[in-house]
C-alpha cells in the first residue's frame, strides 16, 4: 500500500471519527436545569446562601444531574451518590482537574493540594500526603490521638462554658500540628492556636472556593475594594500575610536543615519530633523542594483542623438537641467498657451505636456541603447528557445526605438508621460520601475519621452535654443551622461529668 493511500485511509478514518463524535454530541443535550436569562444565564437565580440545600430542592424537579450556567461558565450539580461515583470515581481520569480559584490564589493558597490543578505538581503533593496519611500510617497516630482526646475531656469538664469552643479547636489543632510539624500544644496561647483561629476567620471571609465575583471576573482584582464586585480585593489584602505565615511557620525553624543534620537535632536538642515535615526533609536534599513542602504541609494543617472542628461542633449540637441519643450511647459504652477506663480504639468494633452517632454526625450537617468543584478536562456524555469540557462539577454532599431514596426521614437526626435490620434500617454509612470522590478524595480521611471517633467516644463516656443557661437562668436552645463554608460556630453548652 502506497504512502498516499495510507494517508488517505487515515484521513477518512479520522473524518469518520469526528463525524460520529459530532453526531454523538448533537444527539446529547446538556443536563436539565432551571430556566436562565439571556447573556447572564442563571446568575440572577444563584442563591447567596444555603446553595447546597437550594440545589437539592431544584434537583427534585430537574434530576440528580443538573446544569446551570453563569456568565458563560457551565456548572454541573451531582445530587446523588450514584451520579457522583459514575462520574467522579469511574471517570476520574478526566474529572480530576480544578478550576482557578482566584481569591484563594491571590491570598496565597495556590500551592495547596485541594486547589492545585491536575498535573505533575498535584501528583507530587498527593503522593507526599498519601505517604504519611495512608490507612496503614494512620495506625501510628492512634496513641497520640487518644492522649489528645483525654486532654480534651479533662479540659471540658474542668473549664467554664466560655472555654468549650476553644478546647474543641485545641483538640483538632493539637492533632494535626503533631502530625505536620511534630509540635505538641501544651498551652492555650500556643502560636499554632492563634494561627488556626486566624485561618478560620480568613476562610469565613473568603467564602466557598470559586464563589466570588473575582472568580467570574478576574479583572476585578485590579480594582479597589469599594468598586462593585471587588469586595474580595480587600479580603485578600487583609489575609495574605496570615496565609503566608501558615506556609512559612511550620518549616521556618528547620528550613535550612538537610537530612544529615535532622537526626542530630532530634536526638540532642529535641526540637522536632517525628512529623510529616521531617519525613519529607529526610527524602530530599534539595532546598528548591521547600516550596512544595510548605504548600503540602499548609494544606494538611488547614484541612485537618477545620473539618475535624466542624464535625465535632455538629456532634455537640446533635447531643444537645437529642439527649436520648447521648444516653443510649453512654449506656452502650458502660456495658462494653465499664467504668474503670475510657474507650480506646480496640473498643470501636464493639460500640456499634457510637459508630452510628459518628456516621449520622457526618450526614446530618456535612462539613463541606458542596465540596470543592472538579473541572472536566474533556467533553463527555453521561446517560445521554452532554457535559462540556471545562465545566465545573460539584458533588452536592448536602443533597446526598437528604436523598430520600437512600435515607428515610433524612432531616431527622436518627443514628439507628445505620444499624443492620431488624434493629435498624441498614442504610449506608455516610463516610463513603463525606470525604469526597475520585482522585480528589480527602487524603487524610483515615486520620480524620479516627480523630473524630476517639473524641466522640471519650466525650460520651466521661461527660454529659446539655443546654447552657443564660444570665436569667433560661435554657439556651442552639440553632441547628450551618453555612456553606468552614465556619467556626460557637455553641453554648454545659458539660458535666457523668456518673462515672
Amino acid at each position: 500500500m502506497s504512502l498516499a493511500l495510507h494517508c488517505f485511509v487515515a484521513f477518512i478514518g479520522g473524518l469518520c471519527f469526528l463525524v460520529i463524535l459530532c453526531k454523538k454530541q448533537r444527539s446529547a443535550i446538556l443536563p436539565p436545569g432551571p430556566p436562565g436569562d439571556p447573556l447572564v444565564g442563571h446568575l440572577l437565580r444563584m442563591p447567596a446562601t444555603d446553595s447546597a440545600l437550594i440545589f437539592h430542592e431544584w434537583s427534585k424537579t430537574y434530576g440528580e444531574v443538573m446544569h446551570l450556567e453563569v456568565l458563560g461558565r457551565t456548572m454541573i450539580i451531582l445530587d446523588s451518590y450514584r451520579a457522583a461515583v459514575d462520574i467522579l470515581d469511574k471517570r476520574g481520569s478526566i474529572y480530576s482537574d480544578r478550576p482557578k480559584f482566584i481569591v484563594y490564589e491571590l491570598v496565597g493558597w495556590k500551592p495547596a493540594l485541594a486547589f492545585l490543578q491536575y498535573g505533575k505538581q498535584y501528583n507530587k503533593h498527593r503522593q507526599m500526603h498519601q505517604s504519611y496519611l495512608s490507612r496503614h500510617k494512620a495506625e501510628d497516630f492512634k496513641s497520640m490521638q487518644t492522649q489528645e482526646a483525654r486532654t480534651l475531656v479533662r479540659n471540658l469538664i474542668e473549664s467554664t462554658p466560655d472555654k468549650y469552643e476553644k478546647f474543641l479547636s485545641r483538640f483538632a489543632t493539637g492533632i494535626i500540628t503533631q502530625i505536620v510539624a511534630g509540635h505538641r500544644i501544651t498551652s492555650n496561647d500556643d502560636p499554632y492556636l492563634r494561627l488556626s483561629d486566624m485561618i478560620a476567620q480568613a476562610i469565613t471571609e473568603m467564602g466557598p472556593p470559586g464563589g466570588s465575583p473575582l472568580d467570574f471576573f478576574p479583572i476585578l482584582q485590579h480594582f479597589p475594594p469599594w468598586f462593585p464586585g471587588a469586595h474580595h480585593v480587600g479580603v485578600v489584602r487583609a489575609w495574605r500575610s496570615t496565609m503566608q505565615e501558615l506556609y512559612d511557620y511550620p518549616l521556618r525553624a528547620i528550613s535550612t536543615l538537610r537530612p544529615q543534620l535532622i537526626f542530630i537535632l532530634w536526638q540532642k536538642v529535641g526540637e522536632a519530633l517525628p512529623s510529616f515535615i521531617l519525613a519529607q526533609l529526610e527524602q530530599t536534599a534539595q532546598s528548591e523542594d521547600d516550596e512544595d513542602l510548605k504548600g503540602a504541609a499548609a494544606a494538611m494543617f488547614a484541612a485537618g483542623e477545620s473539618t475535624t472542628w466542624g464535625t465535632l461542633a455538629v456532634f455537640v449540637l446533635a447531643m444537645i438537641l437529642h439527649p436520648e441519643c447521648q444516653a443510649k450511647a453512654q449506656k452502650e459504652i458502660d456495658s462494653v467498657v465499664g467504668d474503670l477506663r475510657l474507650p480506646d480504639f480496640k473498643d470501636r468494633g464493639n460500640l456499634p451505636f457510637v459508630e452510628c452517632i459518628l456516621q449520622e454526625t457526618l450526614r446530618w450537617n456535612p462539613a463541606l456541603p458542596l465540596g470543592v468543584p472538579h473541572r472536566v478536562m474533556e467533553d463527555d456524555v453521561y446517560r445521554g447528557m452532554f457535559i462540556p469540557k471545562g465545566s465545573l462539577v460539584f458533588a452536592n454532599i448536602r443533597g446526598m445526605s437528604l436523598d430520600e431514596a437512600v435515607y428515610s426521614d433524612p432531616k431527622s437526626f436518627f443514628p439507628e438508621r445505620f444499624l443492620p435490620k431488624p434493629a435498624g434500617k441498614g442504610e449506608p454509612h455516610f463516610s463513603n460520601v463525606a470525604f469526597g470522590f475520585g482522585r480528589r478524595i480527602c487524603s487524610g480521611q483515615y486520620v480524620a475519621d479516627n480523630s473524630v471517633w476517639i473524641a466522640i467516644s471519650s466525650i460520651l463516656a466521661s461527660s454529659n452535654i446539655s443546654n447552657a443557661l443564660d444570665e436569667n437562668g433560661h435554657v439556651i436552645v442552639p440553632e441547628s443551622k450551618f453555612t456553606d463554608g468552614l465556619v467556626k460556630q460557637v455553641i453554648s453548652i454545659a458539660v458535666t461529668p457523668n456518673h462515672n
